[in-house]
């Protein structure tokens, strides 16, 4: 199988926005997750899956530089350090105001005011990383030009392989598929409401996303994002240092269902929640991380992509350097951490945070069989390490033997941004 590459803008996948996509296609683009979709009134929920059926392919994004297979003699890895020199000199701007607009019989999030550097950076991209992109194939070609293009457009479908780009280029986030009459009306009156909950959120282009498609038919997953180098806080406290708070706890303590709990309520540009690359695939039900091959994650040990790692029930985990430019810049960091870890993450980040979560043996042994991933020999082994560990000392205890919401408040508590109020 030949793989796709394309070149997005996307939010931060842990900021409200990205949370608002994901909710709104129904999928995660981040770590392949189905999500589940918002219920929209007078919408019944198979046309909502139905109207956004295209979209989600590709996940929440607007498009910098279209989909193409890698040209002959490349690699995934030059385009990553190719994209990596492109946003080295960037410096963030404001997308400004998004309003909902009608685009081609579609809905799509476009900016009220289009920021001159938006134009510019897009045609960097298509310009610049061009030499990574394969032909376009006779077929795609010819599919091009049944929609009727005019005589630029065809000049830049035979240059650049798609007649959308350059001074034909317009940002603009898809929504849905073609809609018209009463359920667009409906849809447009309910995306207006929740656009003006979402517009105060602090909204920039201060990264390239390298979205990835396995095989034809496959979904677009983010593979890789790149920071522009100079990006400020967001949100954050000006120039200080951010958090930087190591969550811990044993198999069944519930520490995954936690990590979601605040995630969900406390999303927004001050505090990010990082998603772990793990050579295991996704699950429907656990953790939300970025699935990777052993070749993969070797690869991206071997280009010190990152700040930990370590090995674990046969899997192999990492948490990217990005931390370290997000702490910089003011920015709180969660980290889903490994107690056995713990010793070499202080000695990198001597002032973390230290969180532990703890359940009885009783709690653990129920909750480990519930989810049936285990037989009863694989179960006890896990108990007894869950065991082999004590708190230090500095560890702030959580105890989620009870409801769920009892502990993640307590979460939320320690989590919640200085001088911040927790969400209600």
């Amino acid at each position: 199988m030949v793989s796709r590459y394309a070149i997005y803008y996307a939010p931060a996948p842990d900021s409200r926005w990205w949370h608002f996509g994901s909710r709104w296609l129904g999928r995660d683009a981040a770590c392949g997750r189905t999500r589940a979709q918002f219920q929209v009134p007078g919408i019944r929920a198979e046309d909502m899956r139905s109207l956004t059926e295209e979209p989600r392919r590709y996940g929440f994004h607007a498009t910098l530089k279209p989909p193409f297979a890698l040209a002959e003699g490349t690699s995934p890895e030059d385009l990553y350090q190719s994209v990596e020199t492109l946003v080295a000199s960037r410096k963030p701007f404001a997308l400004g105001r998004l309003t909902l607009q009608r685009l081609g019989g579609f809905l799509a999030l476009m900016p009220e005011d289009e920021p001159l550097e938006l134009a510019t950076l897009a045609a960097d991209c298509v310009e610049q990383l061009d030499l990574f992109r394969a032909p376009a194939s006779p077929a795609e070609l010819a599919r091009r030009r049944q929609t009727g293009l005019s005589r630029r457009q065809e000049e830049l479908l035979s240059r650049w392989g798609y007649p959308h780009v350059l001074d034909h280029w317009r940002f603009h986030m898809t929504l849905t598929g073609p809609v018209e009459g009463v359920k667009r009306q409906v849809l447009s009156a309910w995306l207006d409401t929740r656009l003006r909950e979402l517009c105060h959120e602090y909204l920039v282009v201060d990264a390239l996303c390298v979205f990835e498609q396995a095989a034809p038919q496959a979904p677009f997953r983010l593979a890789r994002r790149f920071d522009f180098q100079d990006a400020p806080a967001q949100g954050g406290a000006g120039g200080d240092h951010g958090r930087l708070f190591y969550v811990v706890g044993a198999s069944g303590s519930g520490k995954d269902s936690l990590l979601a709990f605040a995630r969900e309520r406390l999303a927004c540009e001050q505090i990010v929640f990082v998603r772990r690359y793990i050579t295991r695939e996704q699950q429907e039900r656990g953790e939300c991380h970025r699935p990777v091959s052993a070749e993969e994650f070797d690869a991206l040990s071997g280009q010190g992509a990152f700040a930990m790692q370590w090995d674990s029930h046969g899997c192999r985990y990492g948490i990217g350097t990005e931390i370290d430019r997000w702490l910089a810049r003011g920015r709180d960091v969660v980290v889903n951490g490994s107690r056995e870890y713990l010793g070499e993450a202080r000695q990198r980040y001597p002032g973390l945070k230290l969180i532990w979560i703890e359940a009885s043996v009783p709690t653990l042994r129920s909750r480990l069989a519930a989810r049936g991933r285990e037989d009863e020999a694989a179960m006890e082994q896990r108990l007894q390490r869950a065991t082999r560990y004590a708190p230090a000392a500095d560890a702030i205890l959580i105890t989620n033997d009870g409801h769920l919401h009892q502990a993640g408040m307590r979460l939320l508590e320690l989590l919640a941004p200085v001088e911040s109020a927790l969400p209600r």
